[in-house]
Order: C-alpha cells, then sequence, then structure tokens
C-alpha cells in the first residue's frame, strides 16, 4: 500500500472511532438525564372485592383522609365501594370491622335484581343527613315521607353512604382493614380494604412532590 493509501486509512479508522464515541456519550447523556415514565407514574390502589352468592364487592377503599396521610386512632372514614346485584332482590343490613367500634349506613340500601349501590365515600356525605347505626331502622318523618324513597345522584346512579367510625387504631396508606358486609338474602362477605389513593393536586412545597432530579 503506498503512503497516501496508508494515510487516507489510517483517518478512515480515526473518524469512526471519533463517530462511535460521541454516539456513545450522547447516549450515556440521554439516559442520565431521561426520566422514564415508571419514575412518574404513581401506581393505582386497587380496592378490595369479594361476592356472596350474587351480589359482588367491589373496589371497596377508604377515602384519603381529607386532612393529614392518615386516619388517626378514634377518627371516622367514608367508605367507597360498589355493591353489584345480579340476583334477587336484596338488602344491605350491616357494614362492620373489628377496626371500628361501629359503622353507619345512610342513603339507599335496597338492591334489587340487576342493580348496583354506589358509595362515593367523603364527597357523598351531606351535613343535613343524620347517621344511623346499621341494624337500625331510621323511623319516618313527615319530612321524609314526602321524600323520594331512592337515593340517586344526578347520573341516576343509586347511591348509599357508609362511614365507620371510632377507629381502633391509626390507619395508614398501604395498611388493609377487613370490613364485611351484611345482606339480608346473600349473607355476609368479607373484603380486606385499603386507603385509596391520594388525589389532591400537590404544590412543589408539599411533602410528597416528587424531587427534581
Amino acid at each position: 500500500m503506498s503512503r497516501p493509501q496508508h494515510l487516507k486509512a489510517a483517518r478512515l479508522r480515526l473518524v469512526s472511532a471519533a463517530l462511535g464515541l460521541g454516539v456513545a456519550v450522547a447516549l450515556a447523556g440521554c439516559s442520565a438525564g431521561q426520566v422514564t415514565q415508571t419514575d412518574t407514574q404513581v401506581a393505582a390502589v386497587n380496592g378490595g372485592s369479594g361476592s356472596v352468592k350474587e351480589i359482588a364487592v367491589r373496589n371497596a377503599q377508604l377515602s384519603f383522609p381529607t386532612s393529614g396521610q392518615f386516619y388517626a386512632t378514634g377518627s371516622s372514614a367514608p367508605l367507597q365501594v360498589v355493591l353489584a346485584n345480579e340476583g334477587e332482590d336484596d338488602r344491605l343490613v350491616e357494614v362492620s370491622s373489628p377496626y371500628a367500634q361501629s359503622a353507619t349506613v345512610e342513603g339507599e340500601t335496597t338492591l334489587p335484581s340487576g342493580t348496583a349501590l354506589h358509595a362515593y365515600g367523603e364527597a357523598a356525605a351531606t351535613p343535613t343527613q343524620q347517621a344511623q347505626p346499621t341494624g337500625q331502622q331510621q323511623q319516618p318523618t313527615a319530612e321524609s315521607s314526602a321524600a323520594p324513597q331512592s337515593s340517586e345522584n344526578q347520573l341516576g346512579q343509586r347511591e348509599v353512604q357508609i362511614t365507620l367510625n371510632g377507629l381502633t387504631q391509626d390507619i395508614t396508606p398501604g395498611v388493609t382493614i377487613p370490613v364485611t358486609f351484611k345482606f339480608e338474602k346473600a349473607g355476609e362477605v368479607t373484603v380486606q380494604v385499603p386507603i385509596a389513593e391520594d388525589t389532591k393536586p400537590r404544590g412543589p412545597e408539599d411533602p410528597g412532590s416528587a424531587q427534581g432530579h
């Protein structure tokens, strides 16, 4: 090989090596500065589910606390859940948990065949309603007699409000507690219930906010 050809081949090898090094550095830089989807994605909290005969309890969760990050001992926790009935007409008669001193059920409790009851937790609570312990029937008044018997929201969904009262210990996110739903005909079913995901917007100063890289 002549000297000019040798020099040309050497220059080509140097150019190829430099290009390869540049690509490697660029890839390393992208990898170091890139935030992957799994770095920022918050895993959804799956609620407790179960069934007894033809009644299904779906996605049962405690509403995320309106203040603070957990439920303290002695506090009350509203429940979010869907109760779906594919069997004969039935009725929710009681809700209980060994981690609560009592539970209250308000609103609609009947479960006709092919229908569902929706509990929306804190958002569904209204200050004009008076809690009634489960297992006790509220005596009708003149006002309640004139009111419609079915409790429905604007979407036509039948609503029930369920609250666990007097929690016997602190309940924190990630912990599940057993909650039992008792129906008049189908019987009872116990599901493990977690605290729902915090959906409140967070500011940069919030302790739970994501930190910059």
